[in-house]
């Protein structure tokens, strides 16, 4: 009856395990002490369970009770009750778990990861003392094949862990030399997590030019990482005489190279660049060519700019003369109606009229287009930048399109009101009315399309 289990897979065990009963997991394990407890449907076994709730008590009371068999130990993605011990920050049980099977730390999960890579990992500096203790030299040297085959320093690296780094590289000198699959060591890690390694350098094995300068499958040393990134900059590794300042990445460029092409990102560079210069470093051989080719162009583009400020003006003047014209014929036209002015109140005869509203309404259009136009051209002219003044030619064509039209569309309602019985020669004015606005919506939809 206790090895029965539900449709999860679940024993008496499980579920005291799950609901924290110490006393019921005690007494179902004296009862049948010989049986090892698998795995339910999710992958857990009781001592798994216990070690990843953290109920440190389980995991003793289960490790202690079960001496004829060893009880399983393993969880979800193939993790053991090591691993679930690491990730609950917990070094009592972890204890418990390394006095009872040290050989846990050889385990890797579903992922490649051995307890050792997750306390790397995580920073937990006491376990990975701990693990070190209990494990075999070989354990260090293990990668994640899933992530860039890093041991465990470079883990430390990435998350910048300096002191779990420290602890590594003090027990296990020679795991410093270990580099990813992108080539990089510990320093090139740190310094790309903008980790602070200085107190790193301090240990001889990782002040060593071999390391210090050495480069990743991309020809960068931690220097070209450091400019590249634009990390808070550090003199004292900078001035460092073991730091080679003129080393060439694969683009031949050096790390003063990448920092003086590159934006300011934080408002690191200005230091950077400065402390460079202190320690003697110097622009490599591409950079002062492209240096050179680049003050040939700008002088031939300021040539250019000032050809084509030259041309934007003449176009601006030609504009300003259609914008000009427009506002003038709109507004005389605003003074001289169709139909004329009763004699008696100087009110228009025709107001009543809809072609005579339109009339009016598209006339101060044609005004008010024509003279905002007029004012864009005046604003571009106080302007020397080509893009502003080009911003400023656009918007005064556009505005001044859009006076020609309602000219246009005026000019057609007043003869309208004039001559309401459709003559043949309003019939005409029609006609050319129409061929004229079609070409300037198609002239107007080029433009957008462009």
């Amino acid at each position: 009856m206790l090895r029965m289990t539900n449709k999860e897979n679940d024993t008496a065990l499980h579920e005291a395990v799950r609901y924290h009963h110490p006393e019921v997991v005690k007494l179902l394990i004296e009862e049948d002490p010989e049986f090892t407890y698998g795995a339910n449907l999710s992958g857990g076994t009781p001592l798994y369970m216990a070690a990843e709730r953290g109920f440190r008590d389980l995991v003793k009371i289960i490790i202690e009770n079960t001496t004829l068999i060893s009880p399983a130990h393993t969880g979800p993605m193939r993790r053991t009750a090591l691993h679930a011990a690491v990730v609950c920050h917990d070094p009592k049980m972890v204890k418990e778990i390394l006095k009872w099977k040290p050989d846990l730390t050889k385990e890797v999960d579903g992922n490649g990861w051995s307890p050792l890579h997750c306390a790397a990992y995580l920073g937990y500096g006491s376990i990975v003392r701990q693990l070190l203790d209990k494990s075999d030299r070989f354990v260090v040297y293990l990668r994640v094949k899933n992530d860039d085959n890093k041991t465990a320093l470079h883990i430390a690296a990435t998350r910048g862990n300096k002191i779990t780094a420290k602890l590594l590289v003090s027990r296990y000198p020679d795991c410093c030399e270990q580099v990813d699959i992108n080539g990089n060591n510990a320093l090139h890690l740190f310094m790309m997590q903008r980790g602070f390694f200085k107190s790193l350098l301090k240990i001889p094995w990782m002040n060593v030019g071999a390391l210090i300068n050495e480069k990743n499958v991309e020809g960068q040393t931690p220097l070209h990482l450091l400019a590249h990134s634009q990390l808070r900059y550090r003199p004292g590794y900078i001035k460092n005489k073991k730091v080679d300042k003129m080393i060439l990445n694969n683009q031949n460029l050096t790390a003063m190279d990448l920092i003086l092409s590159a934006e300011d990102l934080f408002g690191h560079k200005a230091g950077i660049v400065r402390h460079l210069k202190w320690a003697k470093a110097r622009a490599g051989p591409l950079l002062r060519q492209k240096t050179m080719s680049k003050d040939k162009d700008n002088n031939e583009s300021k040539r250019n700019k000032g050809l084509d400020i030259s041309f934007l003006k003449k176009a601006s003047d030609s504009h300003l003369l259609v914008a000009t014209l427009v506002a003038t014929v709109s507004f005389g036209a605003g003074f001289t109606l169709p139909g004329g002015y009763n004699n008696s109140d100087g009110t228009p005869i025709l107001r009543k009229k809809i072609a005579f509203q339109a009339f009016v309404a598209f006339d101060f259009l044609a005004l008010f287009s024509s003279v905002t136009a007029i004012l864009s051209h005046f604003y571009g002219a106080l302007n020397h930048k080509k893009s502003q003044l080009a911003s400023s030619l656009s918007l005064a064509y556009w505005f001044t399109q859009l006076g020609i039209g309602a000219m246009i569309v005026a000019f057609v309602s007043g003869v309208y009101t004039m001559d309401p019985h459709h003559s043949g020669v309003t019939f005409s004015i029609y006609i050319i009315f129409f061929c004229v606005l079609i070409f300037i919506l198609f002239t107007v939809v080029r433009q957008i399309q462009r």
